[in-house]
């Protein structure tokens, strides 16, 4: 078995003091889209200077342990409110339980609903939020209803921005997906530190960042993260390196004719068959993503409608876990070219980084983040109240980025069961030795029918950085006690070696 933190290299020579950053191997390359960095030459040790430099960075924005504190008391609060009076379950999603939000991030909860029953209670709880506003220690302000496709609540809470949906149990499988996937890269939650510096870049230096305004996504961003880690995964030495191929890959990526899967890039006029246009080595391969999708996702009459069919747009994104799912869909047309031109811009700036002398690359890399640390390294954070460490004066105490994959996932066996899905899973147990099903080989994991003495009544409560697992007891809004999930196979392995 390979040892995905410790068999894979992270440089092409250990031996010389200078090398070009290594690729990943390829049996084609397309020049619309190569990750070659064959053109300059950088020093291995300053190259690993400037990656220290960048987690410093990232220390001042990543999740520390008070700002997790501060939102999971919110989603707490929420949870409770809605529970007692309205007797519905509340789940979060997003970035929050992932730990890839920023300081200025959102906290996304859903509510589970009957279908039918779905506007009639969104008002009710919009009207209860408001009746909220200075009577709550947690200063409930801002509430709007959103009354568009898909309901959303907004507010703010501690001046923190709320989103709170209805059904929306696809957030959920997306996390689960998202969790594991950081579980199986490891080193050190690669994924996520990479996440949350690609995002920081997106949203305070170039504001790329937003569906509601014609940009990117925050699970599209995600996305095409993890397709860069997934294709050149020994040949990053870190996040800073994951940001430069980040921008160096999708500036010339050809978004006329391809579009972004996990494994590789695949032509658009192959859809739904997914043509790919390179071959990459990689470490999520399709039987694991295919995996993944049976495991994970939510069936529902409109996706079963929708088929295979795949909403071309102008910015195309394969959602991992739905491929009829386009997550670049909110992207407009003129807005392809502003991502395409912050993408070379924000490459040519990191190369200039890189080529000067180590004190000077450190300072100017922290000009290339001049917004992200005007905004949250003078002490402040938008999501505490109290003081924080500011940048070059040490550091607040950081949240540990490990997520809760068993609670996701027990929210996620939740969110199916209630809208009547009877054939889920639920983990027992699992051999720590298992990562082997990356390569295609089932892993030892073993699964319990949720019924009778295991029942759903029976999963255990999970608060804290995690999402919250009520006790699965007949609610008002339910009709249920017929319908038991059942367990039907397994799930791709979520434990670490």
């Amino acid at each position: 078995m390979v040892d995905l933190q410790e068999g894979l290299p992270v440089s092409s020579s250990s031996s010389s003091s200078s090398s070009s950053l290594p690729v990943s191997s390829s049996s084609s390359s397309s020049s619309s889209s190569s990750l070659s960095l064959s053109t300059m030459q950088f020093d291995i040790e300053l190259w690993m200077v400037a990656e220290e430099r960048a987690q410093e960075i990232l220390n001042t924005i990543q999740p520390i342990i008070v700002s997790d504190r501060s939102r999971n008391e919110i989603v707490y609060y929420l949870q409770t409110l809605v529970k007692d009076r309205l007797g519905l379950e509340v789940f979060n999603f997003g970035s929050v339980p992932l730990k890839t939000y920023l300081p200025d991030g959102d906290i996304d909860l859903t509510v589970l609903t009957p279908q039918d029953k779905e506007e009639d209670l969104a008002k009710a709880l919009c009207k209860m939020l408001e009746a909220e506003d200075g009577e709550s220690d947690f200063d409930v302000t801002d509430v709007q209803y959103i009354q568009a496709q898909v309901k959303v609540i907004k507010c703010k809470i501690r001046n923190v921005a709320v989103d709170i949906s209805f059904n929306q149990v696809a957030g959920l499988s997306a996390l689960c997906f998202l969790e594991q996937v950081d579980q199986i890269f490891g080193r050190d939650h690669l994924f996520k530190r990479s996440i949350i510096l690609v995002k920081a870049w997106c949203y305070y230096e170039s504001r790329i960042l937003g569906s509601n305004t014609g940009l990117i996504s925050t699970y599209a961003l995600a996305v095409l993260v993890l397709h860069i880690i997934n294709i050149s995964y020994a040949s990053v030495s870190g996040p800073l390196a994951v940001l430069f191929k980040f921008l160096d890959y999708y500036a010339s990526f050809d978004w006329g004719n391809n579009c972004v899967t996990v494994y590789g890039p695949v032509l658009i006029s192959s859809l739904p068959d997914m043509k790919e246009t390179e071959h990459h080595e990689v470490v999520l391969n399709e039987k694991f993503v295919r995996e993944c999708m049976e495991s994970y996702s939510f069936s529902t009459k409109a996706a079963e409608a929708n088929g295979r069919y795949f909403p071309v747009r102008h910015f195309n994104i394969v959602d991992p876990l739905k491929h009829s799912n386009n997550l670049g869909r909110s992207v407009t047309q003129g807005n392809v070219q502003r991502l395409k031109h912050a993408f070379t811009l924000g490459a040519r700036k990191i190369k200039d980084v890189l080529t000067l002398p180590g004190e000077t690359m450190g300072w100017k890399l922290e000009k290339f983040f001049c917004n992200s640390l005007d905004r949250n390294g003078k002490g402040e954070r938008l999501d505490v109240e109290e003081p924080v460490t500011a940048f070059g004066t040490g550091r607040s105490e950081l949240s540990e980025l490990r997520g809760d994959f068993e609670g996701y996932f027990q929210s996620l066996v939740y969110g199916k069961w209630f809208h009547g899905e009877t054939q889920l899973w639920i983990p027992q147990g699992h051999d720590t030795n298992s990562w082997d099903n990356v390569n295609g080989q089932r892993s030892g994991f073993y699964w319990r029918r949720v019924d009778g003495a295991t029942s759903l009544q029976n999963m255990r409560r999970s608060i804290g950085t995690g999402t919250f697992i009520p006790e699965m007891r007949q609610e008002s809004y339910t009709n249920r006690s017929s319908s038991k999930p059942k367990t039907v196979k397994s799930l791709p392995s979520t434990s670490q070696s």
